[in-house]
């Protein structure tokens, strides 16, 4: 676990989930491409959109791949319990249990 990660949970006394604490590795990687400075016209920023649009797009992404599809190399392995832990990681924060 990297050290910034843990003195956030530490700090915490350990109750922060750690999908609150901070974006996973994949979830990082997904950010690469839909963060919202980066060219949202043509992917949508992951923070503006609920986590059921997100689950819904990564199950068809893997289900059903397009030739070329980046989405799709990530989540071609990804089951459907892992998909909608990334998806609620992701998704709009007003969506989010608080």
């Amino acid at each position: 676990m990297p050290r910034r990660l843990l003195t956030v949970l530490l700090l915490a006394g350990g109750s922060l989930p750690l999908a609150q604490a901070a974006p996973s590795a994949l979830g990082l990687s997904c950010l690469g491409c839909h963060a919202p400075a980066v060219n949202s016209a043509a992917m949508p920023a992951l923070s503006t959109l609920p986590p059921a649009t997100i689950e819904t797009a990564l199950k068809a992404a893997r289900d059903q791949p397009q030739t070329g599809s980046i989405m799709a190399r990530f989540a071609a392995h990804l089951s459907d319990e892992e998909i909608a832990v990334l998806a609620a990681e992701l998704g709009h924060q007003s969506a989010r249990p608080k």
